[in-house]
């Protein structure tokens, strides 16, 4: 048994040619590689990891209210889009609604290994279990330099902790969400 498979080839070099911007019934499109490239740069990405902290109590400002507590926070994190980074924060809680409704906030830098920085700031809620704590809130991507220069996004970050010593203490929390760089 023979087939005509000229009807399968002609069909063949058609997909071809329009797949190669030369439809055989009309013109090519009219979206350039450059229009192409634009709509897909700085896509909105999947984004998260995990971090373990070292936080240190800092002494208080002569302007602080006796109900702040400043911390400094080091991390060192596993994030996509980063790999291994490492991070700084500044932190300051309002401790008037200890134990159970502490607001906290603070400035991040994350620093990839490469040396780029992306810049987050965080808000949320702790609740303290002496000596053990947990925090939850949002953080936010507000910049950076190297590919993370107009970053932007946000993702959510959960986490425990327990002082460990008068002034010291370390922690571990996740983060998922969505960052567009």
């Amino acid at each position: 048994m023979t087939r005509n498979c000229k009807p399968l080839l002609l069909a063949f070099v058609a997909f071809s040619g329009a797949c190669a911007g030369e439809s055989p019934v009309g013109p090519a499109s009219t979206t350039t590689p450059t229009d192409v490239t634009a709509l897909a740069a700085s896509p909105l990405r999947p984004f998260g990891g995990r971090c373990t902290t070292d936080v240190a109590v800092l002494p208080p400002a002569e302007v602080d209210p006796p109900y702040l507590l400043r911390l400094h926070i080091t991390y060192v994190c596993q994030l996509q889009h980063l790999g291994r980074t490492t991070a700084v924060a500044e932190q300051v809680l309002d401790l008037r609604g200890a134990p159970d409704n502490v607001l906290a906030s603070n400035t991040t830098t994350y620093t990839a290994a490469n040396g780029d920085q992306l810049f987050a700031r965080w808000t949320g809620t702790s609740t303290v279990y002496s000596p053990n704590f947990t925090f939850t809130g949002p953080e936010t991507y507000v910049g950076g330099t190297g590919r993370f220069a107009g970053a932007s996004g946000s993702s959510v970050i959960v986490g425990t902790g327990s002082f460990t010593g008068p002034g010291v203490g370390s922690g571990e929390f996740t983060s998922s969400g969505k960052l567009k760089y």
